[in-house]
């Protein structure tokens, strides 16, 4: 604060402090008007669309959003689409026709917004999981930009198909891989059969946390790797206890004693390992009392986590329940295919790229072409140039020796054949038996799709590590990020409700730099008349100074303490137990972190690519310190002194 901003101390006399915070309390209320209008001038300057094709008809306006230190976070949208009403309709009629589960209605949630922490919950999980078609005043599909990307020089863009292409529905796909990972556990693993009656809640974790496999704990980092938020099994840890497990030795957070939930795959495991945390930690009476004395928790997670996995690597249990009814257990996109066919028409080879077997991933991308269940046929292989599914990423990633295999008869059988003397045969040869194949390795998709270097491809998936991680470090591929929670996150943080509480926390914070600054004034003044034997200045005696310094400290407390509430009250808004995605207090999560350093682009659903140019030119937003945001509109009264002592 500038002198400008104050009124003449007069010595700081604390017989005139309480009439001068009346003053203050008009002044604060000035600049904090001041404040607001200089925040959103900088917003709208900051999030207008960057993009080289303007005049491309799919690309309404602000679908490219630049982003930088975490672009989410600086998200706040003054004017409204001109669009959206209009596509909001359409995407309306044909969300209706897609889906036979009627998604969360989004006018039911805001009617209990501020009521149960439950439906925060339920409406987390019921966005995740299903396509917010009738969305129209929240998230309008942008593509928010990392680092900055000319579609003009990618040859080819690939696509996972879990999660990326497919979007399941967790209140039931994640309930049938739990249902089935506790089948595991009791006949594989011994565990007692009693468990087999336990039930799965597809809202209480959420992506980015981190598991202890050591102590039982999941824990959620912010950015510079400190436990925020931590709980053993389902009991919070106080403040106090994470500071003694996580405080005191720095922890990497990695593997082998780490594990971080990178894909919404992972949910249901954790949700499995906090139950059976529980249960060990309770003594509950089973038919085997001694079972779990005997297990530590490290050797509970490996149980749980090779049933999970057990589960999708099979995919005899999953395939046949998927493809009894496919839309019970997946979204179906209406505008997936026309946005691949919008990206293949600009010249782009497409290809898909999937851990899911052939024999699964042809059920799948059956259904999200439109067939109804039961019916397999081609049609939706003309899309794509290679398809390669079983690719056992990361390691598709990292190791060029991997065998590669083509699908004979796809449509009949799932018969492979391995493909000899790769290194003898072009691009040509390779694809004119066949485009479809199972293994194999980055080497050989860069043949059959003719690329000499890595940044030529885009590659669209859902996974942290496998998809996002290992593709960029390893291959230099550009990389874009699908987060369905996106729809959930900013819709919750453009809310009227959020948008008071963020400006509130703002407010505070301010009022406590205030009050620090008042502490310092008063403290040197009354150390200054200490050491000066002096008893009384200006009116004012050393014991006035003490009780204004005691007064002024009890509401910098008072403040804090209402700082905390109201960060915890603003992150309930997005998820009751975790809070919001991308942040841990105001700081970004190490989910944001991740997302912001290996993602080149980010968006909630892939079929947004529809809403941009091929050849459009993405652009992030300059990297700012703290220190440039520093722009004075008044001299700084120190400037002179400083610049003759540095002359």
């Amino acid at each position: 604060k500038t002198s400008s901003q104050r009124p003449p101390r007069s010595g700081s006399n604390p017989r005139i402090w309480v009439k001068r915070m009346a003053w203050s309390f008009m002044d604060v209320r000035s600049l904090r008007v001041a404040l607001l209008a200089l925040f959103s001038c900088s917003a709208v300057a900051k999030f207008r669309v960057r993009s080289s094709s303007f005049s491309s008809p799919f690309l309404p306006s602000r679908h490219s959003v630049a982003s930088r230190g975490f672009g989410l976070s600086r998200y706040r949208r003054t004017v409204k689409n001109p669009r959206c009403a209009a596509r909001g309709e359409s995407v309306q009629n044909t969300g209706a026709q897609a889906a036979d589960v009627a998604p969360v209605a989004t006018s039911n949630i805001n009617a209990h917004f501020n009521q149960e922490k439950s439906s925060v919950a339920g409406a987390y999980a019921g966005t995740v999981g299903m396509m917010a078609f009738t969305n129209i005043e929240g998230y309008q599909g942008e593509i928010f930009c990392n680092r900055n990307m000319n579609m003009k020089g990618i040859s080819a863009v690939g696509f996972d198909m879990d999660y990326t292409l497919a979007l399941y529905r967790p209140d039931t796909f994640e309930k049938l891989v739990y249902k089935e990972a506790l089948k595991r556990l009791v006949n594989k693993k011994g565990y007692p059969s009693t468990i087999l009656d336990y039930e799965y809640d597809p809202t209480y974790y959420v992506r980015g946390l981190h598991v202890d496999k050591n102590r039982g704990n999941i824990l959620k980092l912010d950015r510079h790797k400190y436990v925020k938020v931590a709980y053993h099994g389902f009991e919070k840890l106080s403040k106090e206890e994470r500071m003694e497990l996580y405080s005191n030795a720095r922890h990497e957070f990695t593997e082998p004693d780490f594990q971080c939930l990178d894909t919404l795959f992972s949910l249901p495991e954790a949700y499995l390992f906090s139950q059976m945390i529980t249960v060990k930690d309770s003594g509950a009476a089973l038919e085997d009392k001694t079972f779990f004395e005997d297990k530590t928790f490290f050797e509970i997670w490996r149980d749980v986590r090779q049933s999970v996995d057990a589960c999708h690597w099979s995919h005899e249990h999953l395939k046949r329940e998927v493809a009894k009814d496919p839309a019970q257990y997946i979204v179906r996109d209406p505008h997936l295919f026309e946005s691949l066919r919008h990206l293949k028409r600009s010249g782009r080879k497409l290809f898909l790229l999937t851990n899911s077997f052939w024999e699964y991933t042809n059920v799948v991308m059956n259904y999200l072409w439109g067939n109804p269940p039961g019916v397999i046929d081609s049609q939706w292989q003309d899309v794509f140039d290679v398809i390669i599914a079983g690719s056992c990423k990361p390691g598709f990633f990292v190791n060029n020796r991997l065998q590669l295999y083509r699908v004979q008869n796809p449509q009949e059988s799932t018969a492979l054949d391995i493909v000899d003397g790769i290194s003898d045969l072009g691009a040509q040869e390779l694809l004119q038996e066949g485009k479809i194949f199972q293994g194999g390795n980055w080497e050989n998709l860069h043949k059959m799709l003719e690329i000499s270097a890595g940044s030529e491809i885009l590659y669209v998936g859902d996974h942290m590590y496998s998809d996002v991680i290992r593709s960029k470090r390893d291959l230099g591929w550009r990389t874009m990020m699908v987060i369905p929670e996106l729809l959930h996150e900013i819709d919750r943080m453009e809310s009227p409700l959020a948008q008071r509480e963020f400006k509130a926390i703002r407010e505070l914070y301010f009022q406590r730099a205030c009050k620090e600054d008042d502490i310092n004034e008063l403290s040197v003044k009354l150390a200054d008349m200490e050491d000066r034997g002096q008893d009384e200045e200006e009116g004012a005696t050393q014991e006035d100074y003490r009780e204004a310094l005691e007064l002024v400290s009890e509401q910098l407390a008072d403040t804090k303490t209402e700082i905390r509430e109201r960060i915890k009250s603003y992150h309930e808004l997005f998820h009751p137990i975790w809070g919001q995605l991308f942040k841990t207090g105001l700081q970004n999560s190490i989910f944001a972190q991740h997302v912001e350093k290996y993602a080149c682009l980010y968006t909630s659903h892939a079929s947004n690519f529809r809403f941009v140019s091929p050849s459009c030119s993405f652009r992030c937003m300059a990297d700012l310190l703290p220190h440039d945001g520093l722009r004075r509109t008044v001299a700084n009264p120190l400037a002179r002194d400083r610049g003759s002592m540095e002359a």
